[in-house]
């Protein structure tokens, strides 16, 4: 079955665009007003979390998770009598076995003695049916399902196959491999958003704070965007990370097609079209820390 997000129905529709620049402790001690409100109370000390991340390749932030926002973010949780943390992804193909990226980008040592590690390529697998318009299964990480909440960490960066990545695209690092090549033939960004059909983040977290604004996934121009997007309905958080790229390209001159409106994109696009969080998410308010 679909792993839907908890409390959908008792979310209060922010989203919170944190200020920052390179100081991470300053993130957590703004979110921790907002806590409560950030996660619609639905984070609690019982739970198992998975915090899902960014191990795509080898390559140093933004292309993959900053370490040192990862090991603040589980310091942040361990302070709130979270303490069954996990953090997971399975890497692309090519940088296959994850566990050798996640060394490579230093998250190894920093989850040590705080967390465990989950390679999902070491992990049983799931196939999850789903009623997209192009999938209509995806493949997922047994643990992924058992997690009782999970917290995607992503970045804000351009992706030369699928214009941006952000939240939804992350969800991508939790397809099986070999799932992967016939996502990439046709219609990749639509497929992207209906991934998230079968499995949703209970909280979506976007570091910011550098940004890649041309290039990527693994190599690109990077700028500071000094931004870091907090919400628990992941298209809202996307729609907003979408409207500051857009706002960074147009700052250096390097719009390279990119349009102001997001719903003119194909992954936001498809993900309004296909209803994935229902429609009050386009009464969000943004709030700014």
């Amino acid at each position: 079955m679909p792993r839907k997000r908890a409390g959908e129905d008792k979310e209060n529709l922010q989203v919170f665009r944190i200020q920052v620049f390179e100081d991470v402790g300053d993130v957590y001690k703004k979110l921790d007003l907002v806590w409560e409100n950030a996660t619609a109370g639905q984070i609690t000390p019982d739970h198992r979390v998975l915090i899902k991340i960014n191990l795509n390749t080898g390559d140093p932030y933004p292309a993959s998770t900053c370490p040192v926002m990862l090991s603040a973010l589980i310091d942040f949780l361990r302070s709130k009598g979270i303490h069954d943390i996990w953090v997971g992804d399975c890497s692309s193909i090519s940088a296959l076995p994850t566990r050798k990226v996640a060394e490579q980008t230093k998250v190894l040592a920093a989850l040590r003695g705080k967390a465990r590690i989950v390679c999902f390529d070491e992990e049983a697998w799931v196939r999850v049916p789903i009623q997209g318009i192009y999938l209509k299964h995806v493949t997922l990480p047994q643990i992924a399902l058992d997690a009782d909440r999970i917290i995607s960490l992503a970045n804000l960066k351009t992706h030369r196959h699928s214009d941006y990545s952000f939240g939804l695209k992350l969800s991508v690092g939790f397809m099986h491999p070999l799932e992967r090549y016939p996502l990439h033939h046709d219609h990749l960004s639509e497929k992207i958003a209906e991934i998230s059909l079968a499995l949703q983040p209970d909280l979506t977290i976007i570091d910011g704070r550098t940004a890649f604004i041309t290039g990527g996934p693994e190599q690109g121009r990077t700028e500071k965007a000094g931004i870091v997007i907090v919400g628990g309905n992941p298209l809202a958080v996307d729609f907003e990370a979408y409207r500051t790229m857009y706002s960074l390209k147009r700052k250096y001159a390097c719009l390279e097609g990119f349009v102001e409106d997001p719903f003119e994109t194909a992954q936001l696009g498809h993900g309004r079209d296909i209803g994935l969080v229902g429609l009050s998410w386009q009464n969000y308010e943004c709030v700014e820390l």
